[in-house]
């Protein structure tokens, strides 16, 4: 009987080259509104950034009797301006290409979500481990009329978030799978 738990011919091998690819299916992405609420969050961190590395400057520019600690002479301000232009570049790039890989696809047992450029993620959720799904629409989104899809899973590990989706695409794609997952 023991012997029989261990039958290798009732697990069969999979031929890979069966199994279609990821990257041949149409991804469906989210909303180009999405792209410019990103781009507007990223030049408003970057301008924030800047104007605080800048502030001394500014400060003795403004008021040039104003006396700064020796320490802080304005040749060491351009190391964290280099710096943040630097990260804030490679930050555009990654929106720049990596926005074009957002996308989802719904097919007959799960749902599939990619992402990134530099670092790409690709999440693919069975509807069977979707324990509840949630809408969400902060002050940014809202005003872009966006919305976020998030997906929880059993167990959490497989948990999804779909940013960026468009108000009534998100509402839709919810309907979809609340039937899919019988949750609807």
């Amino acid at each position: 009987m023991m012997a029989d738990a261990f039958d290798i011919s009732a697990n069969p091998e999979v031929d890979l080259s069966q199994v279609p690819k990821l990257g041949e299916l149409d991804f469906i992405g989210v909303s180009p509104a999405y792209r410019t609420q990103r781009l507007l969050q990223w030049a408003l961190i970057q301008l924030v950034l800047a104007l605080g590395i800048l502030s001394p400057m500014i400060l003795r520019a403004v008021s040039p009797s104003t006396e700064l600690p020796e320490e802080m002479g304005t040749g060491i301000l351009w190391v964290p301006l280099v710096v943040q232009l630097v990260l804030g570049g490679f930050w555009l790039l990654e929106e720049a290409f990596g926005f074009p890989r957002r996308g989802y696809v719904v097919r007959d047992r799960d749902i599939t979500y990619r992402t990134g450029w530099f670092s790409r993620s690709t999440t693919t959720v069975p509807y069977g481990q979707i324990q509840h799904l949630e809408l969400t629409q902060g002050p940014a989104a809202r005003l872009f009329g966006l919305k976020h899809l998030k997906l929880y899973t059993a167990g959490g590990s497989g948990n999804l978030r779909i940013a960026g989706l468009d108000e009534e695409d998100a509402e839709s794609l919810r309907g979809v799978l609340d039937t899919r997952t019988g949750k609807g």
